[in-house]
């Protein structure tokens, strides 16, 4: 399958491009270069360098690759830079993903856009676990951007018959490959490997948190299973939930038994954003049965693993 990944140097796009290679897929990367970035001429084989938000690179991209499906992953995740940083997010978010169907829509036998949303479009709701079907609601800049670029996809599905798949991951964690510590079970760990102390800001959201290796095979299950899945929509979650002092927690336990070394929890009580959450906990019956995907990682293992992955990284034993 002749397959474009965009966000291919990100968190979870730079796992999932090589697993689909190791699958004998061929894979070619939409990716943005960035300040600091070394890339090898040869690179190009691979990876066409275009940023998202220009609508003609994006165009000369997909018309020039061909490709039988596209995973658009390339985003600005960050929900608390969204509050201060609302246009570069939805216009990366919203008006790249427009970019993108806008392109796709001109392809002959083109099989299926796969778009990674997010669990932040559920907002506050209050059914859990939460189904897909649930009304949607926004409480960051970042919510609003993805629930826009769903919204364009299935206007795109009735006009052009788009085929489109739209999927929504909630809490992934394991970001110790791509060394980005900016994520409150990252934090965590990095803190309490560097520091024996964890400092967060609110103990009491609950997330439905999923390590990075269960969040690239719901992909990998999709893409072999693409002509079932038109006109999707599936949360990739474990079904459950847990506070953010449980992971703070489960995090000191599994550091103090690598180092031998005590590790103190802490919170300030407040959020760390103007809205917050309460509760994300999604209803994983689709990505079961349709995607035939289980996690691999329980909450504990997943922890367990990602703890390690970071102390090696970091060199800390």
């Amino acid at each position: 399958m002749r397959i474009l990944v965009t966000g291919g140097t990100g968190f979870i796009g730079s796992s999932l491009v090589q697993r689909l290679k190791e699958q004998g897929h061929d894979v070619q990367e939409l990716v943005r270069y960035v300040a600091g970035g070394r890339y090898n001429y040869y690179d190009r084989n691979e990876r066409t360098f275009a940023d998202v938000r220009d609508p003609e690179a994006v165009n000369a991209c997909v018309l020039f690759v061909k490709p039988e499906i596209i995973i658009n992953l390339a985003a600005q995740s960050g929900v608390s830079y969204s509050f201060l940083n609302s246009h570069d997010v939805i216009s990366t978010n919203t008006l790249g993903t427009v970019a993108l169907a806008d392109a796709a829509a001109k392809l002959d036998n083109f099989k299926l856009l796969i778009h990674a949303s997010t669990s932040e479009v559920y907002g506050t709701s209050v059914d859990y676990p939460t189904k897909e079907d649930a009304r949607l609601g926004a409480t960051s800049p970042y919510a609003v951007s993805k629930i826009a670029a769903e919204e364009y996809l299935r206007v795109c599905e009735q006009i052009y018959k788009l085929p489109v798949l739209i999927m929504r991951p909630f809490n992934t964690f394991g970001r110790a490959t791509v060394m980005n510590r900016h994520y409150a079970v990252e934090r965590a760990i990095t803190q309490a490997l560097e520091t024996q102390h964890i400092s967060l800001h609110d103990s009491r959201p609950y997330r439905d948190f999923i390590f990075r290796d269960d969040h690239v095979n719901a992909y990998v299950h999709a893409v072999e299973r693409w002509y079932k899945l038109v006109g999707e929509t599936i949360n990739v979650c474990t079904g459950n939930s847990w506070s953010i002092k449980e992971m703070a927690e489960t995090v000191a336990h599994y550091v103090e038994e690598l180092t031998g070394k005590a590790v103190q929890v802490d919170f300030l009580e407040k959020p760390d954003r103007p809205l917050d959450i309460p509760r994300l906990q999604g209803d994983n019956r689709k990505v079961r049965e349709l995607l035939d995907w289980i996690p691999v990682y329980s909450f504990s293992t997943g922890i367990k693993k990602a703890v390690e992955e970071w102390a090696q990284a970091l060199n800390i034993k």
